[in-house]
């Protein structure tokens, strides 16, 4: 009789245990490949997501840097403009809303374009409140100055605030109030002959607090920063000597505004190709004269006297250290002149030269000039995250 071994009852155990080893390895090691692959996906979702972000907030930051003063801030009150590019990792659009011609709200969005189609799409939106930092230049009168100034022939200044034909749909958003025609720290030294005219509300005014520094100080810029920034625009127009003949909009061979001819100091038309140039132009003296007709528009700065001989059409600011003075027929200034007179020399405004107040024209030639004009963030509490608003 045969024995019955006392292991018979384990034969076949071992291959069930290495298979039931090999399952549970199998499903670690592929728990492990899902957790490194979830871990790689969160990983660059939260790269992506920062990147968008930083992709939005270049594109801000280029939009504020780059501040198109003509274009952006002729945005009507309560629309916007979209502004688009593309950049190494991805794509931005920023969207400038006008809120009161001084305060904008500006939206960016980010998205990533690395990685390809399993990676790309990540997509953030910001929101920043910005304000506008731009130089105070806002004459009084439409001619503040000093010393004896006499209106002749039939010259007129005139303070009633007017818009400048072809500009009403550029002007709807700023005041209409009108201001004084002459402002000078005597009224005695102020007369008319012949026809002579002075009109305003009032007509002429006195204001003993007229000294240097009201030729000179402009809010947060000075004369000294004016005349630089005019310089570094490439305007220091000095060059051209102490007389100065048919000043033009010019353009270059592709139909478009070619500021860097000296001479050209914008078109007082606003549909055309120059009519969106304000440039700031300076002479450094010690004197100019302007004849033979031309136009412009923008802020000219002289260092000393200006004197205007005829047909000479100028839209927006003119400051003039010197004195001023107009001869000939056709002179029209429509904004603003001061004219510090520094040496108290008798001025003579003759012929049939106009000055006329124009608030538009005045605050045109500043907001639209890229160096005088800026968008910057609130000090406080400007920037948002909105990409939970946005998706």
């Amino acid at each position: 009789m045969k024995t019955r071994s006392r292991f018979h009852d384990r034969r076949g155990f071992a291959l069930p245990a290495a298979i039931g080893a090999l399952v549970i390895i199998g499903v670690l090691i592929t728990a492990g490949f899902f957790m490194a692959q979830q871990e790689l996906r969160i990983g660059v979702a939260s790269k992506h997501a920062n990147m968008a972000v930083n992709i939005a907030q270049a594109g801000a930051n280029e939009v504020l840097a780059n501040w198109n003063g003509y274009e952006l801030g002729n945005i009507p009150v309560w629309a916007d403009t979209t502004i688009t590019d593309t950049i190494a990792r991805g794509i931005w659009e920023v969207s400038i809303a006008n809120a009161n011609n001084f305060v904008y709200f500006v939206t960016a969005s980010g998205e990533v374009t690395e990685g390809g189609a399993r990676w790309s799409g990540a997509n953030r939106t910001i929101g920043i409140v910005t304000k506008m930092i731009f130089a105070d230049i806002e004459p009084p009168a439409a001619l503040t100055t000093r010393g004896k100034t006499v209106v002749k022939g039939n010259a007129a200044i005139n303070g009633t605030n007017t818009t400048p034909p072809s500009w009403g749909p550029y002007c709807t958003t700023f005041p209409t109030n009108d201001t004084t025609g002459v402002l000078t720290n005597d009224t005695s030294a102020i007369g008319t002959s012949g026809k002579g005219a002075i009109a305003g509300n009032p007509s002429y005014d006195q204001d003993s607090t007229i000294v240097d520094s009201t030729f000179t100080n402009f809010g947060n810029m000075d004369w000294a920063q004016l005349t630089a920034l005019a310089q570094a625009e490439g305007k220091d127009i000095t060059s051209l000597g102490t007389t100065v003949n048919g000043t033009a909009p010019v353009l270059t061979g592709g139909g478009r505004c070619d500021d860097a001819v000296l001479t050209n100091w914008g078109d007082t038309i606003p549909t055309n190709p120059c009519g969106s140039y304000f440039p700031l132009i300076y002479h450094g003296g010690p004197s100019l004269r302007i004849q033979s007709g031309g136009m412009g528009q923008g802020i000219l700065l002289v260092d000393g006297d200006l004197d205007l001989r005829g047909n000479f059409l100028f839209y927006g600011i003119i400051i003039v250290q010197g004195n001023f003075e107009t001869q000939g027929n056709g002179n029209r200034i429509i904004g603003a002149v001061l004219a510090a007179n520094g040496l108290l020399d008798d001025q003579s405004i003759t012929g049939g030269s106009e000055i006329t107040y124009s608030t538009c024209a005045i605050r045109r030639a500043v907001l639209n000039n890229s160096s005088l004009s800026r968008a910057r963030p609130l000090l406080e509490r400007s920037w948002v995250d909105l990409t939970a608003v946005a998706n």
